[in-house]
């Protein structure tokens, strides 16, 4: 997934995040944050400073807020996010003045060694792969600390992305928005006067059968798969039919090439998402990595999540060694 994807993405769902909003998920990662910058901010300078990596819609960012108006504190918290979508940038700057917002590349943090306490990052560092890790530990100030939620891959999450691509897959290979473009552009030369009815005939069943093998997906995953994309993608289809002579041929064109860019956005977004995530071996190699750069593992755990507490993510806290 490109950049320019993440961008469409946060600029589309300003509050969006890579598991659902609202849910235990939210209640979990809340709880884990609140608890860990409750017991982190006591022991670092007064005025400490913070860097969210791929700070996405700043949840990490605010619960940091949250637990230092808690505190009692009356001194500052200098918080920066970077990510690498300017609209999730400029979204966190419009609703929250007081934090930093920088669009940069996580292998690539335009800062100096050192230059933070507290590293955090909720599903954001491990797409970056070793070199994210590696310039995490970079800005790390000895003394400070690194704290990230990673991607597990077999998780809950991991099998939630996995069961949503194959089911917008399943959707694609239906040909429902190519089968409807066509049945639209059959009518409008009927209407012109071009070719006879055949031809709106053998595109309206096209048309069916494309209708019918969606049906079979929804069926297979449920109208929610997909946060419910692709049931609100039939159902407008479905109204848009019934209505035919009611719409402009440009606007209905423009609206399916709209429609297959999201599809496309989204396959990317779960592709990606399975792809970061890390087995055991491989988050074996992270904290290795961190040990090799001056630091100490302070928790290596997962997180569970869910009513029957599904293991869902990792969760590591590394120390720097003092200088």
């Amino acid at each position: 997934m490109t950049v320019t994807d993440w961008d469409a993405y946060w600029h589309n769902a300003r509050s969006a995040a890579a598991h659902k909003d609202g849910g235990p998920q939210d209640e979990m990662l809340e709880r884990f944050w609140l608890q860990l910058f409750g017991t982190v901010f006591p022991s670092l300078r007064a005025t400490p400073r913070m860097l969210d990596i791929a700070c996405g819609n700043g949840a990490v960012m605010r619960f940091a807020l949250t637990a230092r108006q808690n505190s009692g504190s009356n001194s500052d918290l200098h918080i920066s996010g970077i990510d690498e979508s300017p609209a999730a940038v400029d979204e966190i700057c419009k609703r929250h003045p007081v934090l930093c917002g920088i669009a940069a590349d996580a292998v690539q943090l335009p800062f100096q060694d050192g230059a933070f306490d507290l590293v955090t990052s909720q599903f954001g560092m491990e797409y970056a792969g070793p070199e994210g890790f590696a310039e995490a530990a970079r800005v790390t100030g000895h003394g400070g600390l690194m704290a990230a939620v990673l991607h597990l891959r077999g998780g809950g999450i991991y099998r939630e992305c996995a069961t949503n691509l194959e089911a917008i897959d399943g959707f694609r290979d239906c040909g429902l928005l190519e089968c409807f473009k066509g049945l639209f552009n059959a009518a409008l030369a009927v209407q012109q006067g071009q070719n006879g009815k055949d031809l709106f005939r053998r595109a309206d069943e096209r048309f069916a059968r494309s209708v019918a093998a969606a049906e079979e997906v929804l069926q297979r995953w449920g109208k929610g798969v997909a946060d419910a994309a692709l049931y609100r993608l039939y159902t407008d289809i479905a109204h848009m039919y019934r209505r035919f002579k009611t719409y402009e041929p440009g606007e209905v064109f423009t609206w399916i090439d709209l429609m297959s860019n999201e599809l496309d956005t989204y396959s990317g977004r779960m592709s990606t998402m399975l792809q970061a995530s890390l087995d055991a071996p491989e988050l074996d190699r992270v904290t290795a990595q961190l040990t090799s750069r001056d630091f100490v593992i302070r928790v290596r755990d997962i997180l569970n999540f869910g009513q029957h507490s599904v293991p869902s993510a990792w969760v590591i806290v590394a120390e720097k060694l003092k200088s």
